[in-house]
């Protein structure tokens, strides 16, 4: 959530600490939701990883021991920066395949004339495993509806959709086309007085603008993308006692015991785990800067990165959408202006292709991006073709002012 008080980014060395910035060149990358670029502290693991430690994990051969030790920070670092116990932590390949194993976990436990709840504003990757598993296991699912013009979920919709079978209810804490926040502690906490189902959280679109607690949110189910905040091409969840609870493993059954592989039948991959460090020094490295001290848990650290963050993003939407809502010939999704949603910013182009539109700027040497990123129900239910799709630009705190200057002048050029 954007603070007026927060510091201001030092921009220079943000950028300073991302080499892909540098090869860019004269370009401008705006296409961050797809994933961001990464951090240098995540490259220099990687590549100490890649060139010394790279053998099995664990025994007490150096450099075996080193590279058990490196996971181990990876994993205990990142359970305290989200405020969670190590042992419900759990790093898998993406998001989308730890959902795909949470949902094979998750429906042997479901009956037939059970419900689960599913939000038609989320990226395919938080719908379509939960639903293919509850029509195996004959469960009826629920779609909590959006507004047909502006894409929001409303939680007014969302509770008579709860009752005495709803088992899970899977929403996004940001969706990936506009930009838009769902209040996650406000919503889990109404569920919670009107049934005893759990809930999922998808936080991959918001967690490279914040990184929140899934135990202050109160869900049972929390799921983001770490190569969307700064690092390596890991997914990372955490799970509740309750969810766990009613949880089957999906690990070798001599694994069942060790919580790091009960729900990653693919096993971890070493390096990429031992990488995830890497975001963590980098947002302290970032924390210092701000004037945070060192001595300072690292909640506080990440909340006064996260508020620097959003100010410094709500600056590079402003304009953005400013000349986005003043033209007749775009439908702009998502709120106008820049409170409770991200610099991601999407639109429809009334009288181009969006691909067209994506074209001219990125002959411009903007790197945007256009299609149905995903998100192909909600597209359906806000009338537009997801084949065509929308125009989408992307932004997190390492853009600049410059930058998003560029990428006015180039839109007011392909739209023509």
């Amino acid at each position: 959530m954007r603070d007026a008080d927060a510091p201001a980014l030092d921009l220079a060395w943000v950028r300073s600490r991302f080499p892909a910035l540098a090869a860019l060149g004269e370009q401008v990358f705006c296409a961050n939701a797809g994933g961001t670029f990464v951090a240098e502290p995540v490259l220099a693991i990687l590549d100490d990883y890649q060139r010394r430690l790279r053998v099995q994990p664990y025994s007490p051969f150096e450099p075996s021991r080193e590279a058990g030790a490196a996971m181990d920070r990876a994993r205990e670092g990142w359970a305290d920066a989200l405020g969670v116990p190590l042992s419900q932590l759990t790093f898998g390949p993406s998001t989308s395949a730890n959902s795909y194993v949470m949902a094979q976990a998750l429906a042997p436990g479901w009956e037939p004339g059970d419900e689960i709840v599913v939000a038609v504003q989320d990226h395919e990757a938080n719908q379509g495993a939960w639903r293919r598993a509850a029509a195996a296991r004959g469960v009826t699912v629920r779609e909590w509806p959006v507004d047909p013009v502006s894409g929001e979920l409303d939680p007014g919709d969302l509770y008579p959709l709860l009752g005495p079978r709803t088992r899970w209810v899977f929403f996004t804490q940001s969706s990936n086309i506009l930009g838009s926040t769902n209040p996650v502690k406000t919503i889990a906490a109404a569920v919670r007085e009107r049934s005893d189902a759990l809930v999922a959280v998808d936080a991959v679109a918001h967690a490279p603008h914040e990184l929140c607690s899934p135990a202050e949110l109160d869900v049972d189910l929390y799921l983001f993308s770490v190569y969307k905040v700064y690092g390596p091409h890991q997914g990372l969840m955490v799970l509740s006692e309750a969810a766990e609870a009613v949880a089957t493993p999906q690990c070798h059954y001599f694994l069942e015991g060790d919580s790091h592989k009960r729900f990653n039948p693919t096993g971890p991959q070493h390096a990429a785990v031992a990488g995830c460090a890497g975001v963590l020094d980098y947002f302290d490295a970032l924390a210092v800067r701000l004037g945070v001290p060192e001595a300072a848990p690292r909640r506080e650290r990440l909340a006064s990165v996260g508020a620097a963050m959003a100010a410094h993003e709500a600056g590079l939407a402003a304009p953005l959408l400013a000349l986005l809502a003043d033209r007749d010939d775009v439908r702009l999704l998502g709120r106008r202006d820049t409170a409770k949603r991200s610099a991601t910013v999407s639109f429809v182009p009334a009288r181009q292709a969006p691909s067209a539109v994506a074209a001219g700027l990125q002959r411009a040497g903007i790197g945007a991006e256009s299609g149905h990123f995903y998100a192909h129900r909600l597209l359906e239910a806000m009338g537009i073709d997801p084949a065509s799709g929308v125009v989408r630009l992307s932004l997190v705190h390492y853009n600049s002012p410059e930058e998003v200057e560029r990428i006015c002048e180039a839109l007011g050029d392909a739209l023509g």
